[in-house]
């Protein structure tokens, strides 16, 4: 099969040698405007995918809360890797703010976890959604509060974030740090 390959290969680059320069450009073209147009529709397919296509809430561990008393826990994640809507690889970073319910996050499942989506093609906004969706149905938490932050690319730097505390996202905003923007990650962001 190999082999069969490597000729179909080496018949059509033989084949393209024979074009003048203008017809050989003109191929290359016409090869790279086929190859686009299957990007923007795979694009366009993946557009319309619900977020549980993106889920891998399966690789999450779940440990008993040891504590019935309120705490807060924070976890830093500097390295968030996968490739995004424009098929080139996106990095960024993320901040969880956990309340637990029944639930604390095993470590390791969440750095499994996250590790899964470095070849997943999605945009930043939706797998931080798809994420926080999977840490909310799995661990239950009290509240959760998801930044995510993306290195800059062509000199834009953004910065998203959930919390479960929204009225808009189901929650009783019963906490109400997040109104002066308290929990800074990266954006200096000042109230509206």
């Amino acid at each position: 099969m190999a082999q069969d390959k490597n000729q179909a290969y080496d018949q059509a680059l033989n084949e393209l040698r024979k074009l003048a320069p203008e017809e050989r450009r003109r191929a290359f073209q016409t090869l790279k405007r086929e190859r686009l147009e299957n990007e923007e529709e795979k694009k366009a397919d993946i557009a319309l995918l619900p977020n549980s296509h993106w889920s891998q809430a399966k690789l999450l561990k779940r440990l008993p809360n040891p504590s019935e008393a309120a705490y807060e826990q924070k976890i830093y994640i500097p390295e968030m890797t996968f490739v995004g809507t424009a098929n080139q690889p996106d990095f960024g970073e993320m901040l969880l703010t956990f309340y637990p319910g029944p639930w604390t996050i095993e470590l390791k499942s969440l750095k499994q976890y996250k590790d899964s989506f470095r070849s997943s093609l999605a945009s930043y906004e939706r797998l931080s959604n798809v994420i926080f969706e999977d840490l909310m149905e799995v661990y239950e938490p009290t509240r959760l509060r998801l930044m995510m932050r993306l290195r800059p690319r062509g000199g834009i730097s953004s910065c998203l974030t959930i919390d479960s505390d929204w009225k808009i996202r189901g929650g009783k905003e019963l906490f109400g740090d997040w109104h002066n923007n308290t929990d800074r990650f990266g954006c200096d962001v000042t109230s509206a």
